[in-house]
This record gives structure tokens, sequence and C-alpha cells, in this order.
């Protein structure tokens, strides 16, 4: 069943042309929850992984006492394949990417971000032959740190045009927005999209956003490859007017806010990102291969 996106509350083309030339398009993932298949894009559940490549670990775990402590296997976050999602930057010669990281927080600097205990694997689908049928269950070496570790679920795509968050433009563009939007008692409902999502802007209303968001290997731009969000729309699923919240889906509108058919299409993958607020994990423009920081609001 496909899943809408509800209209916003003005056009910025029409509306406000100075955004014009910022447009991007962003892939709302609407996750959830299911049982996908190894092959084909998800969050959480089975990747396509060959059974002669090792698992990735993160050795970067300490006890109380401040002595190492033995790997822990990193967890399945998404794969995405290239025949679903054209709009993804796939290195030559491969169609499949993967994402998985670290469920336990590393407080590193930016722009490092999580730093290697996220991880993204590119390859070619067809080159994995011989594909591994028992990945490392999460219940077998994480007693806490659950909040970072999704659910299986299905996606259904929903291509958007949105606009950046407000730190990303010019300064003088940004504040007649704001002020365009006040006039009219309109929320800015066309930036930064929330929810799970591939491509577009991240909203950085907690932290702002770092002065420099570039690749720790070679300083090309930083872009956001994919935000995960705790919700996919607001509380309740009333916009602050008293109307439906343009982000809860129209074919969902049915559901009773607070039923538990509700809570599960308004948190699918069962995190509590960032105290339950969002996270992204970022790209190289110039190589995606280059190390994918993660940044979380």
């Amino acid at each position: 069943m496909p899943l809408t996106t509800g209209p916003a509350s003005h056009d910025p083309v029409r509306d406000f042309p100075e955004l014009a030339p910022y447009a991007r398009t962003t892939v709302r993932l609407h996750p959830r929850r299911g049982t996908p298949g190894p092959r084909g894009s998800h969050i959480g559940g089975p990747l396509w992984w060959p059974a002669c490549e090792p698992w990735p670990h993160c050795a970067d775990h300490k006890d109380v006492n401040g002595r190492p402590e033995e790997p822990c296997p990193l967890v399945a976050v998404a794969q995405f394949t290239a025949a679903e999602f054209p709009e993804i930057r796939f290195p030559e010669g491969t169609d499949l990417v993967q994402v998985l990281w670290c469920p336990e927080w590393h407080d590193q600097p930016h722009p490092e971000g999580w730093g290697q205990a996220c991880r993204l694997f590119w390859r070619r689908e067809a080159d994995v032959t011989d594909p591994l049928t028992a990945r490392p269950d999460p219940e077998d070496h994480w007693d806490y740190d659950w909040d970072m570790i999704p659910r299986a679920c299905v996606l259904h795509p929903e291509r958007l045009t949105e606009y950046p968050w407000h730190e990303e433009l010019p300064v003088g563009l940004a504040e007649r927005h704001t002020a365009w939007l006040e006039e009219r008692s309109l929320p800015d409902d066309v930036s930064a999209v929330p929810g799970w999502k591939l491509g577009g802007s991240m909203n950085w209303s907690v932290t702002d956003m770092p002065l420099a968001l570039e690749c720790s290997q070679c300083g090309a731009p930083l872009e956001l490859f994919l935000q995960c969000d705790t919700y996919e729309y607001a509380l309740g699923g009333w916009g602050e007017d008293g109307a439906p919240h343009r982000f809860w889906p129209l074919e969902e509108r049915h559901l009773e806010p607070g039923s538990e058919e509700w809570a599960a299409a308004r948190e699918p993958t069962g995190m509590s990102v960032g105290r339950g607020s969002h996270a992204g994990v970022f790209v190289c423009s110039a190589d995606p291969c280059h190390p994918a920081p993660f940044f979380s609001q």
C-alpha cells in the first residue's frame, strides 16, 4: 500500500520564489513493521551478506574500570538497492549498500560523529553467491542500548520536494522566509522533512548545524545520506493549528491516536534516537566510500 504525505501549507515556488533554486528531492521511506527478505531494501532485518566475509565488530568498548572488553558485532540498520533507489550515488560497480552501526554511544568530537562505529558497505548484489544465513543476534551481545537497534521494517518510498534547514540558506533569505511565514501564521512544513528518509536536509534545531560539515579524510563537503528518526510525525497526529499533521500519511488517518496500530505507524522502528529526536548518516560528496559520520540531535 502506498503511503502519501499530505499537502504543504504553501508552495514556496509560487509564494516565495527566492527558495526555488534550493529545492531538493528527498525520499521519505515510510518504514512499517514487517518481514523483509534478505535481498531487497529495508530497515532492520536480514542483509544480503556474503558468508565468506566476517561480520564487522566494534572493538571500542571498556568495562567500568576502563579495561577493554571483547569486540561486539555491529547491528544491521538498513539495506538499499540501486534498482529501488536510483537517487543514491552508488560507487562504480556497486548496486547495493548496507548500513551497520554500534548501538552504544561513542562520544567523539564533530565532524567524526560516531566515526567507524557507523559503517557503510557498498557491494555488487550479484557477487553474493553464498549469502550468510544467520547473522549475530543482538540479544546475545547487547544487554542494553536497545534504543538504537531497529525493528525489521518494509519500506513504502515516496519522493518529496523539500527545502534546506534555515542554517544552510543565505542569512537574508532564511530570515525573509521565516518572516513571511509568521505574517501568514503558516508552519514551515516544507523544510527538512522528518522521519526516515534518504537525502535532503536535516533539522539542526537541538545543536545548531556544525560550522564545517566536511569529510574527515579528504575535506570535501558532507551530504545527508540517511536520516533516522524516532517519530514519523508529531505527537497526536495533529499540528499546532488543530489540523492533521502534514506528515501523518493520508492512508493512515483513520488510526486512532494512542492506539497500538497508530503507535506502530508513528514509531515503526521502535528506536529512540537522541532521546526521542533524530540523527543522520552523512557521506562524503567526493567519495561515498570514505568514513560515514553520524550526527545525532
